[in-house]
């Protein structure tokens, strides 16, 4: 990790250092003002991965209204790399911080990643490039993550946003793995689709909770990830927008989960105790649907692929608070 490493601790934002911006145009305001931006990443996990290393190379914003804007996030034309799996829950990473950009609204953010200088040939309507960006298994091997369409149109979110003038905002870019990662056809590889989720950090809470381990079935077994953290792939909690929503896989549609958060057995040491526990944070205040399954390793996203789903609860999130959900 590089030295301006930064997370988020129960919603509070912590400092971090400034990164160069290169590049730039003509503003997104017709009165040529200006604003602050900061953005951050975050993860909705993926089960079976040990680590998901994104290597970003910068970031593209497309004003409404005015020229393209690059912001590069590695110092000396390096690479900034982050372990996605290490963003799980309430903690992010910013790319940059309080960074001047023209003030007024954004069609669009772009992620760009490293590409490979091996020469891979992806035939189709796709295409695609090879990154040197990677997903390590729990046995130890590794797939490099391939951008379908190439690294021209980069991992992009269309949604738009805004900057005020004279002001500063600050949002999290949610990159929910368990949708966004799938496998590949091609041995060696994994495809990263463009499954992001944009937030805005001051309208945000969370949500955590237990689980009962009497709800696990007998069979099922988590594995030492690391001292006081033991991961348990398959299971893992749905949040849904809306309340009594009946919860389902994931089918990359608008009645897809928001995000997912996975369950871990942790030694908590404040009590000395040990519990099966999850957090899904950077949602937006609201009334949810929460619904934990055993079977998320199962779920393809981009088939139907029917879970069961064994407790359900709803939940409201308001801004800057964490609300308990126990199964």
């Amino acid at each position: 990790m590089m030295g301006n490493f930064t997370r988020w601790v129960g919603l509070g934002i912590a400092t971090a250092g400034l990164v160069a911006c290169g590049g730039g145009g003509s503003g997104g305001s017709d009165s040529g003002g200006t604003g602050q931006m900061s953005l951050a990443v975050t993860d909705a996990p993926v089960d079976s991965a040990s680590r998901v290393v994104v290597r970003f190379t910068h970031i593209e914003l497309q004003p409404s209204d005015g020229e393209r804007i690059r912001i590069d996030l590695g110092e000396d034309e390096e690479v900034r790399e982050i372990d996605l799996l290490t963003l799980q829950g309430e903690d992010s990473e910013f790319l940059f911080e309080d960074e001047e950009v023209p003030a007024g609204e954004y069609a669009w953010l772009r992620f760009h990643l490293e590409e490979s200088e091996e020469v891979v040939d992806f035939p189709g309507s796709q295409g695609g490039i090879a990154t040197t960006s990677f997903i390590e298994f729990m046995d130890g091997n590794e797939d490099r993550l391939i951008i379908p369409g190439g690294n021209q149109a980069g991992l992009q979110l269309s949604g738009g946003f805004s900057v005020p003038e004279d002001g500063e905002v600050s949002f999290t870019v949610d990159f929910d793995l368990r949708k966004a990662i799938v496998e590949d056809s091609r041995d060696g590889f994994h495809r990263m689709r463009r499954s992001l989720r944009l937030v805005d950090n001051d309208a945000v809470g969370a949500i955590t909770g237990t689980v009962d381990p009497t709800l696990f079935p007998d069979d099922f077994t988590c594995e030492e990830r690391e001292e006081g953290l033991h991961a348990c792939p398959g299971a893992a909690v749905y949040v849904f927008e809306g309340l009594d929503r009946e919860p389902r896989d994931l089918r990359d549609d608008d009645d897809d989960a928001v995000t997912t958060a996975n369950v871990q057995y942790r030694h908590i040491e404040e009590t000395g105790d040990w519990e099966y526990r999850y957090t899904a944070g950077f949602l937006e205040a609201g009334e949810y649907t929460v619904a934990l399954t055993f079977e998320a390793g199962e779920d393809d996203p981009e088939e139907e692929t029917p879970i069961e789903f064994v407790d359900q609860a709803n939940a409201e999130v308001e801004a800057g608070e964490t609300t308990e959900v126990n199964f």
